[in-house]
């Protein structure tokens, strides 16, 4: 039975006194620890031979020195020799974090040497190693004798865990958290399957270390098999590099390599890879670049960059590097101020289309925007001035600038009756140039042009008897600009493609740049209905299109836009969490024909089969104005299945519905547990490309919790 608690306080406050009375009757010196070092027993009772020279204490025993402990059934400290004999379930606690549990110990008086049997170190709920005698040394080594590492759970029906590495010895070095073994085997479900003299990981209570980190296997139908073997150097707290080696048997060596670095006032991250083997028939070096970096000025001022390049189209596709189609490099400065901002850049495009010639892609340099907001002294309201700017360059093909500069104002207005109104108007001037090359005196093309008119918004709420609210909200804008401001001198470069859809019914010039203006007068109408119900679901929806009096030929004739009333544009979206999110948009022509058609949708099925669904369907009429001569029709599609907690599986697949193939099917088997995830993937491209055929790829992910898995956050 365990001593009353005043009985326990009691012992805490008397024991170092007792114990030098009791030496003193011996007539020598107790042998404490370090007198800096505070010390604390407690225990349900306390003997004293002072022949013997021994203290023993007996039931729920607990000893403090410093920021370790120690507890045990029954502890015996042996005065003359300063060691302390412990039995029953122990347990020892280090500053580091780890525990370790015994049958038997024997340790000196600072608990820093001594031998323990039956040992076992936790560093956490499931990561331990057991051993049969262990031994500590100099305050900093558990030396371990015929031990096992493992972080699976085991349990007595099933008492062999799925990954462990018995060694012969190990060592674990509590100063600098590395674990060493000797004479190593690592076993896989019981079975051995590799051994090693020697080798060494940190422990689990490190982040980021220095070593080896686990591989991965590939195969493909076009570089045949493949190895990546990660290897991760922790420079410092802030820096890191990761070079990777990728072996293949058909393309030989390629190398990879992602450096981090964070600072202050930011952080950087180069990544990128280097390969040399054939293309076209030529041995040539071959690689990519990806990097991006942000910092901080002060004063809400930033800059930065973000790069993406490669040295040939099909090269990214090849060896599964994820970029796009077409890569973006930006070097960026932008600067928040109190309403207003300052953005400039410069900015590289490369295509990895086959229609997209490589020349005809320009470089802008600059491209800058600034805008600055007041508030109207006069009229009230807003006013805004800003000015805007580009030039282009191509290496086959015209170059182009343009330089704008201009201001708008608008007021908003609220009625008695609940009417939101807003007056607007805004004038600018823009200054074009185009010519094959600019520096060759290209004539400059002056354009003044401005658009004015008022929007009105009546929202209209109701709540049934449920509690849900419903509004109902009618839009209405008019908008006014001059004709005559797109003539054939000014060139297009950020007005090529409109999206005409739900979100910007309302915009006052459905051009997404600057080269374009839209003309005339229109009248831009809009219905939105909104339901307030609970946390769990949710819906809305809009629908809306524009009236003019004649039609807009400015816009393409795929656009929606082009006649003197526009196509419908409708969208809704629907929420009950957890198990659906859904979203649809159209837009449609008075005789019904279809010109967009978005579809998407998230199915959670959790609380009734362990499945989850994701579906997306698209469909674009043709456009040839802007390039798109046939309509596209698409569908992707993807699933999620827990077989059970450990397993899943997952399924994906694009397929081009207008030319009725698949672009792309892939599926992963997943295990996954406390100590290991393992995916096994297979991917199927059926497009193939100038510089690529189809392929197919296998490939093979593991990962050992604490042993070899990166950086853990």
């Amino acid at each position: 039975m365990q001593a009353p608690r005043w009985i326990r306080v009691t012992l805490r406050l008397a024991v170092a006194a007792v114990l030098l009375v009791a030496a003193s009757v011996q007539a020598q010196q107790l042998s404490l620890p370090d007198d800096d070092v505070p010390v604390t027993l407690v225990a349900d009772r306390i003997d004293f031979d002072n022949e013997a020279g021994t203290v023993t204490a007996v039931g729920n025993v607990e000893v403090y020195y410093g920021e370790r402990t120690l507890t045990a059934d029954k502890i015996v400290y042996d005065n003359q020799t300063g060691r302390i004999r412990a039995e029953g379930e122990i347990v020892v606690r280090d500053p580091v974090g780890a525990t370790v549990f015994a049958d038997a110990a024997e340790l000196d008086a600072d608990l820093t040497e001594g031998l323990v049997q039956g040992a076992r170190t936790v560093f956490s709920e499931h990561v331990r190693i057991a051993a049969v005698e262990g031994q500590r040394v100099g305050g900093r080594y558990n030396a371990l004798s015929k031990a096992v590492y493992s972080a699976c759970r085991v349990c007595e029906d099933d008492p062999t865990p799925l990954w462990r590495i018995r060694a012969r010895r190990i060592v674990h070095d509590e100063q600098e958290r590395v674990i060493h073994y000797e004479s190593a085997t690592f076993d896989l479900m019981g079975v051995p399957v590799a051994w090693f003299p020697y080798f060494s990981h940190p422990d689990p209570t490190v982040k980021r270390a220095t070593g080896l980190l686990l591989p991965e296997f590939r195969q493909s139908s076009i570089y045949g098999y493949g190895v990546k073997q990660p290897f991760f150097w922790a420079i410092d707290p802030s820096r890191d590099l990761t070079v990777t080696p990728f072996l293949t048997t058909g393309d030989g060596l390629l190398m990879e390599g992602i450096y981090r670095q964070a600072f202050d006032t930011g952080d950087l991250q180069f990544g990128g890879s280097i390969a040399w083997n054939d293309y076209d028939g030529t041995e040539r070096v071959r690689g990519h670049v990806d990097t991006h970096g942000r910092f901080d000025l002060g004063g809400e001022a930033f800059w930065g960059w973000d790069v993406q390049f490669t040295s040939d189209d099909g090269y990214p596709e090849l060896f599964d590097y994820a970029l796009e189609d077409r890569l973006t490099s930006t070097l960026y400065f932008e600067k928040y101020v109190e309403d207003g901002f300052i953005d400039v850049s410069a900015v590289r495009f490369q295509s990895l289309r086959d229609d997209e010639p490589a020349g005809q892609i320009p470089t802008a340099l600059p491209v800058f925007e600034v805008h600055q907001n007041y508030q109207d002294p006069f009229l009230g309201g807003r006013i805004g001035l800003f000015s805007s700017g580009q030039a282009l360059f191509r290496n086959n093909g015209e170059d182009s600038a343009r330089l704008s500069a201009g201001g708008e104002w608008e007021r908003h207005a609220v009625l008695p009756v609940g009417l939101a109104l807003e007056a607007f108007g805004d004038a600018r001037i823009d200054a074009f140039l185009a010519a094959e090359d600019l520096t060759d005196n290209p004539e400059a093309t002056v354009r003044i042009t401005g658009t004015g008119g008022i929007e009105a918004r009546y929202p209209l709420i109701a709540q049934s008897s449920n509690g849900w609210q419903h509004i109902i909200e009618p839009l209405a804008q008019f908008a006014l600009s001059p004709f005559g401001g797109n003539p054939d001198s000014i060139p297009v470069e950020d007005s090529i493609v409109t999206e005409f859809d739900e979100t910007n019914i309302l915009d006052r010039s459905h051009f997404p740049g600057y080269d374009r203006v839209e003309e005339g007068a229109r009248v831009n109408l809009a219905l939105r209905y909104e339901v307030l119900a609970t946390d769990a679901f949710s819906f809305d929806a809009t629908v809306g299109r524009v009236f003019r009096v004649d039609d807009a030929l400015e816009f393409s004739s795929g656009s929606g836009l082009a006649t003197a009333q526009s196509d419908y544009v409708a969208a809704w979206q629907g929420r009950f969490a957890p198990y659906l999110n859904v979203s649809h948009r159209m837009r449609f022509s008075d005789e019904g024909k279809v010109t967009r058609n978005e579809f998407v949708g998230a199915f959670d099925l959790a609380d009734v089969a362990p499945v989850t669904f994701d579906v997306g369907y698209s469909f674009y009429d043709a456009d040839p104005d802007v390039g798109a001569p046939d309509a596209r029709e698409e569908l992707v599609f993807a699933t999620t299945a827990r077989l059970d907690r450990n397993w899943r599986m997952t399924a994906d697949m694009q397929r081009d519905l207008e030319a009725d193939s698949f672009v792309r099917v892939g599926g992963t088997i997943g295990y996954e547990n406390e100590c290991c995830a393992l995916d096994l993937y297979v991917n199927r491209r059926f497009t193939d490309t100038d510089d690529i055929p189809e392929e197919t790829s296998f490939g093979l992910r593991v990962k050992l919790l604490t042993l070899g898995d990166g950086a853990r956050e």
